[in-house]
């Protein structure tokens, strides 16, 4: 009898349906929290590499702030306040050679293009509606460029053609460079004057602006430069000068006079050159130096200095004693608006101008955002308000991240009854 094999059994392969539907939910959850830390480790590298962002160029746009504040009405020797209250016009005191030979004799500084009122060290225009107290709704998309009415006082044509972003303020500053050299030789003359400087560098990189300075008297004017480094001043066919040094009426001894670079330069807002990853151009901090073009007349030389900058806001430390033939005391006392400090006068004369003379602290404040959206949380307008000297912003649900950056500035050439 023959015995049959006996059959063998195998074991199952494979996964029966219900076990893959549970491995493919359990692989989907995985890869979901895979995503997830992606996704939260990117938006934290955006929001970190955006606050690093903002902190240096807030640093960066303060430094230079705080840079040229501080040079504000310095004239040489002496300062803007000194000059003003010699007794002597054109011989002592300050001189442009901007105004006509009349002007200066009777001190009419008003007479003088705008730019060059370098009688007043510092000016200010306030935006309006941006005071302490006032509430301020930062704009959506791209910055709007704002017309010359929306500032007070009024923006003058100059600075009206700088294109600035309404709502934020703007300071414009004249002071001599602290690049200085004396002189070798000094010919006045009418209507042509030469210079020879010690130190031929301070003739080069210049805005083609210079002073003239003892601790008596402080002149400035319009040069030229030759190959050896001397400066021309003429004032018959010069686009700006309207007269020349008077001779034995402004004494400059070559022992004593030091020939400096005079500088006018303008901070503001304005719309910015980049779009980061919005595709929309973002807000910039703008310093404008304005130079002796080729032609002779003035010439704004624009530089962005910093992205991320929404809101400039500045407010005038002015000294207790304001009266224009008493010296300054040293103590600030009251803190002003741009409007409040001159009444609100484009071109300041008499008074007014004199009010300007009396600011010794700058306080500055910069609402940064990131240069790209960095995913950041929004705060509820609600409940809680950025702050920035007292002024009341409210930003965009738009994912930039914003801080707020303060500081006061003391201008060195006019505390201590210096």
């Amino acid at each position: 009898m023959t015995r049959l094999p006996t059959p063998t059994y195998r074991s199952q392969q494979g996964l029966s349906l219900v076990e893959l539907m549970v491995a493919l939910a359990i692989g989907m959850l995985l890869m979901l929290g895979l995503v997830q830390v992606m996704s939260a480790s990117r938006s934290a590298y955006r929001l970190a590499e955006g606050i690093g962002r903002a902190q240096e160029n807030a640093r960066f746009a303060m430094d230079s702030l705080e840079r040229d504040l501080r040079m504000a009405g310095h004239l040489g020797c002496i300062n803007d306040t000194a000059l003003m209250q010699s007794a002597i016009p054109a011989e002592e005191g300050l001189n442009l050679l901007f105004l006509t030979q009349a002007d200066r004799i009777a001190s009419n500084f008003s007479a003088a293009p705008y730019l060059l009122r370098f009688d007043v060290g510092m000016q200010g225009f306030e935006a309006v509606n941006t005071a302490p107290g006032d509430a301020v709704n930062l704009a959506t998309g791209a910055p709007v460029v704002g017309n010359v009415n929306q500032w007070s006082p009024s923006l003058p044509a100059d600075l009206g053609a700088l294109q600035p972003v309404a709502g934020s303020d703007i300071v414009v500053l004249r002071y001599f460079a602290p690049v200085s050299s004396g002189m070798t030789g000094f010919a006045p003359g009418d209507p042509t004057s030469t210079i020879t400087p010690t130190v031929p560098a301070v003739t080069t990189g210049g805005s083609g602006l210079f002073g003239l300075a003892n601790c008596r008297s402080a002149s400035v004017f319009a040069g030229t430069v030759n190959g050896a480094g001397v400066v021309t001043v003429g004032s018959s066919s010069d686009p700006l000068n309207k007269s020349n040094f008077m001779g034995d009426r402004e004494p400059y001894d070559t022992g004593k006079a030091t020939l400096y670079r005079a500088e006018v330069i303008v901070y503001f807002v304005g719309v910015g050159a980049g779009t980061g990853n919005t595709g929309v151009a973002g807000p910039s901090l703008y310093r404008v130096r304005y130079v002796r073009g080729a032609g002779g007349g003035l010439q704004a030389e624009r530089e962005e200095l910093v992205e991320g900058v929404e809101s400039l806001q500045l407010l005038y430390g002015q000294d207790r004693v304001v009266a224009a033939n008493a010296p300054p005391s040293g103590y600030v006392t009251t803190s002003w608006t741009a409007n409040q400090v001159g009444g609100g006068v484009v071109n300041p004369a008499g008074n007014n101008a004199n009010l300007w003379r009396r600011i010794g602290t700058v306080q500055v404040g910069l609402v940064m955002r990131s240069s790209e959206g960095a995913v950041s949380a929004q705060m509820d307008p609600a409940t809680q308000r950025m702050s920035v000297l007292g002024t009341q912003v409210t930003p965009q649900d738009d994912g930039f991240y914003r801080s707020v950056y303060e500081t006061t500035v003391a201008q060195r050439n006019r505390l201590f009854e210096n």
